[in-house]
């Protein structure tokens, strides 16, 4: 199996430095939803996906709609699928810490 980095380029055409970037960007969103350290395998696909959202979404940030030429577009925040998949994996915080095993 590719790693995220890898299946991410191939689904994007992007560079070492784009993958590298969008990649960070979405383990950081997982991350901070799940009160984890270390992202779980089942949510590499949640990855991905966060990861290839955010590149489809260049210049565009802070939209959620367009309308150009007679075209309308309407941005949603996270598909539900993926908000549902992450929130699976969430770690609940007891006295302000989320106990996760390793």
């Amino acid at each position: 199996m590719l790693d995220p980095k890898e299946l991410f380029q191939q689904m994007t055409g992007c560079t070492d430095d784009e993958a590298e970037l969008y990649i960070s960007l979405a383990e950081s969103d997982i991350l901070r939803e799940t009160n984890r350290t270390v992202i779980p395998s089942k949510l590499y696909s949640a990855l991905i996906d966060i990861a290839v959202i955010r590149f489809n979404r260049q210049g565009s940030e802070g939209e959620t709609n367009r309308s150009q030429g007679g075209v309308s577009v309407t941005f949603e925040s996270l598909p539900g699928y993926i908000q549902k998949s992450v929130r699976e994996h969430r770690l609940a915080g007891v006295g302000g810490r989320a106990f996760e095993q390793k």
